[in-house]
């Protein structure tokens, strides 16, 4: 028989890598850019100021990752299972709930800042001052954010990944451009940094406009019906572990903060404000090889497609190998260039910049790792297992760290976030291993994998009617091995070789391509899934063509023989769904 190579899953991979590492920037280049300028431009007590609103940004992010991650999860399950409306009502409560989420927020927030910002700068006047300045014009970044950068991973899912990737892209050129003309020539102060991070999303937010005007576009906004509550639960229970997170961060962000300020003073916040810096680029890269999954392990889980979910992880599992290796090398080798960058000068902050950050360096391994399988287990529908991980690493482990290993040493502290994420594998593999006793899982993925069917059969094919017809001759051979009748068998066959024969002359008449076929036999029926990756080809709204009624024929025939026939074009694939009754045993 053929086998299965996952050649498209890793083609679709790699398509979206780019895109998604775009929109992780999105969300964390934003604080790097104006922590660089501001720290070069207006010194270190203003980068101190950038590093204490850190609390409210990650607010802002957890009211982001709650809605559109949640809302991507679950529509891209809704795709896989091909459940088109409720996918659209998740894309509907996903933007519309996220945007009047940051609405309150900043209603909420610019009436406490004055306060609030004395608290986070620990009664410091002068750093409160900036704090409030920069935040102010900074909160109006959540409404941008929510509606570009929740809009590109939707747009990205729909399988135009460039136009996801131009959204953050013009968003973080717009900031970068804007936060050097308006402090460095407008005199606008700290202000300006927070008001062309909100300029920036606004700008990549017009990127939108084009896709919303296109009528063929996957999704579409529609009233939620009375099944509102229930799937805006369902969005929040699947971005709660990224949500989660979030929190972690902001009481974390607190807790040391507070350590630092009362051990190390304004120059401590000044090293804490870098190492965040850094692992905001770290997270960039860690963090979108990641969230590429999302997506394709969540249609793919939805088509109950084990072997494809696999080859993501490990294609996902390599990368993110290379990449920690990379970014752990340079932070060990370069502390000081990454201190200057951030305009910390003076020889006594450098020289408690260095040690801080290679210790905090070591963590980068380990957050990769737990990133991976947080968004793995999240999509897989182990969400209890995902927000485990992010509490033990974001909080349970990494305050009681940091307070031990700053009593010992000050310049310790920075080891606790490496410590905190060995202690939170470790413990991962005690829970993995109770969970396979407890269930018929394998392995760290603890895929439950369907067991109603008698035989399943997996290939991929070379999109040629050559393949298609010696596909076929395969299928029939099978008599005897499968648990089919012959008449159901010979039928099977005959629509395989069909179909393929139409895919090859529509979807791939200008490029060759590649099908995956998976074939699950039951008692009850026989399910064929094809998957392609040419160009949109939807046989069930097929319009003949002049002098093709030999390809017109072979789609009617199938349509004839099977008991129940589905279309959808899912992360840029064609996907077919045959369904054949009365299978027999």
């Amino acid at each position: 028989m053929y086998e299965r190579s996952g050649h498209i899953i890793r083609q679709k991979f790699r398509e979206y890598l780019l895109p998604t590492v775009m929109t992780s920037m999105a969300i964390s280049m934003a604080s790097v850019v104006d922590g660089i300028i501001v720290g070069s431009l207006l010194g270190e007590v203003a980068l101190a100021a950038v590093g204490l609103s850190g609390p409210i940004i990650f607010c802002i992010n957890l009211i982001y990752m709650l809605f559109a991650v949640g809302g991507l999860t679950c529509a891209s399950i809704s795709l896989g299972k091909r459940d088109f409306h409720m996918a659209n009502q998740f894309f509907t409560l996903s933007i519309g709930g996220g945007l009047g989420a940051m609405c309150i927020f900043l209603v909420v927030m610019q009436v406490i800042l004055g306060p609030l910002s004395i608290s986070l700068a620990g009664g410091d006047v002068q750093l409160a001052a900036l704090t409030e300045s920069y935040l102010r014009p900074l909160l109006f970044t959540g409404p941008a954010l929510m509606f570009s950068s929740g809009m590109a991973v939707f747009i990205r899912m729909d399988g135009n990944p460039k136009a996801s990737a131009a959204i953050v892209t013009i968003a973080n050129a717009v900031n970068l451009v804007l936060d050097y003309v308006l402090i460095r020539f407008l005199d606008t102060g700290i202000a300006g940094a927070g008001l062309s991070t909100t300029l920036g999303y606004v700008a990549g937010s017009a990127i939108v406009i084009p896709y919303l005007a296109n009528k063929k576009r996957s999704f579409h906004f529609v009233r939620p019906g009375r099944t509102i509550l229930k799937t805006l639960r369902d969005i929040l229970k699947s971005g709660m572990s990224k949500a989660v997170s979030q929190v972690c961060s902001l009481v974390r962000s607190l807790v040391i903060n507070a350590v630092i300020v009362s051990t190390m003073g304004s120059i401590g916040m000044s090293i804490m404000t870098v190492c965040t810096n850094v692992s905001m680029i770290s997270h960039i890269f860690e963090g979108g090889i990641a969230d590429t999954l999302l997506p394709i392990v969540g249609t793919l889980y939805g088509e109950k497609d084990f072997f494809g979910i696999r080859h993501a992880m490990r294609i996902a599992r390599r990368v993110l190998m290379v990449c920690s290796a990379v970014l752990v090398a340079f932070f060990l080798v370069a502390p000081q260039l990454i201190g200057m960058v951030f305009g910390m000068t003076s020889p006594d902050a450098l020289a408690l910049l260095k040690p801080a950050l290679r210790l905090y360096a070591l963590y980068l391994p380990f957050s990769a790792a737990i990133m991976l399988l947080q968004n793995f287990y999240n999509t897989t529908e182990r969400r209890s297992l995902a927000t485990s991980l992010v509490v033990m690493d974001g909080l349970l482990f990494v305050i009681p760290f940091a307070v031990l290993l700053s009593n010992i040493q000050a310049n310790l502290l920075w080891l606790c976030y490496a410590a905190s994420g060995a202690c939170t594998l470790f413990v991962l593999l005690l829970l993995a291993r109770r969970i396979r006793r407890k269930e018929n899982v394998q392995g760290l993925l603890l895929i439950q994998e369907r067991n109603d069917y008698i035989q399943k059969f997996d290939f991929t094919i070379a999109a040629t009617k050559e393949e298609a017809v010696r596909l076929s001759e395969r299928v029939t051979a099978l008599e005897g091995k499968a648990a089919v009748n012959t008449r159901l068998l010979n039928k099977v066959a005959l629509a395989l070789e069909e179909m393929t024969v139409a895919s090859v002359h529509y979807a791939h008449a200008d490029s060759a391509g590649l099908i995956d076929i998976l074939v699950h036999v039951t008692n009850e029926q026989v399910t064929i899934l094809m998957r392609d990756n040419g160009k949109p080809f939807n046989p069930l709204e097929y319009i003949p063509e002049e002098n093709d009624g030999c390809i017109t024929d072979s789609i009617q025939l199938v349509k004839k023989l099977a008991s129940r026939m589905e279309y959808s074009r899912q992360l840029g694939f064609n996907t077919s769904v045959l369904t054949f009754e009365n299978a027999i045993a």
